[in-house]
């Protein structure tokens, strides 16, 4: 009887195929990894203007979302709700957006926060409660049952933009947002840049 040959478990290495000698130019460059691009927000914040934009659009975009919630009725709390949420989605941008917390930030806030309260207000209360009298209007002139629920929004919002934004609700606003802003420690020696 012929003696058995153990059996290999293992699998055969893979045959590595002849190295080609790269051109000297090619092996004496450097690879460099590439770096990702750096996101939206990113670029927003090493922007001068960019905690003032993205303020901007949260203070106008989020305005015109609650805009659509303002009671036809002026129920204080509810006003009062929704400007205290456009106050902190103002600040709380400004905030994360800004390197520092210095006082030209929450003179943003501010600014930012009085005008997108101005613009939820007006927007709201105009569209709502001008609903009676353009369902009036409509049924007079034209013999037929009028929709009412104001103005129309596009024309509430066009109201909002021509009036001046001064009022107490807007200012008191601002001035949360503009808390939010600058809301932290200072540590000694800070210099504002």
């Amino acid at each position: 009887m012929a003696a058995r040959t153990p059996r290999s478990s293992a699998t055969p290495e893979p045959v590595q195929p002849p190295e080609v000698e790269a051109p000297a130019a090619a092996a004496a460059a450097p690879v460099v990894p590439a770096s990702p691009s750096p996101s939206v927000l990113e670029r927003l914040r090493r922007n001068r203007m960019g905690a003032m934009l993205g303020g901007l659009v949260v203070a106008i975009a989020v305005a015109l979302l609650l805009s659509v919630l303002v009671p036809n009725s002026n129920l204080l709390l509810a006003l009062t709700l929704l400007g205290l949420a456009e106050a902190f989605a103002v600040g709380f941008t400004v905030r994360y957006l800004s390197g520092c917390r210095g006082l030209r930030h929450q003179v943003t806030a501010f600014v930012l926060a009085a005008i997108g309260v101005h613009v939820l207000a007006t927007t709201g209360l105009v569209n709502q409660k001008f609903g009676d009298l353009s369902g009036i209007l409509s049924s007079v002139l034209s013999g037929a049952k009028g929709i009412g629920g104001g103005l129309g929004w596009d024309d509430a919002v066009m109201s909002a933009l021509a009036t001046p934004a001064v009022s107490t609700g807007a200012i008191l606003c601002g001035l949360v947002a503009a808390i939010i802003a600058g809301w932290g420690v200072r540590e000694s020696g800070y210099v504002h840049k």
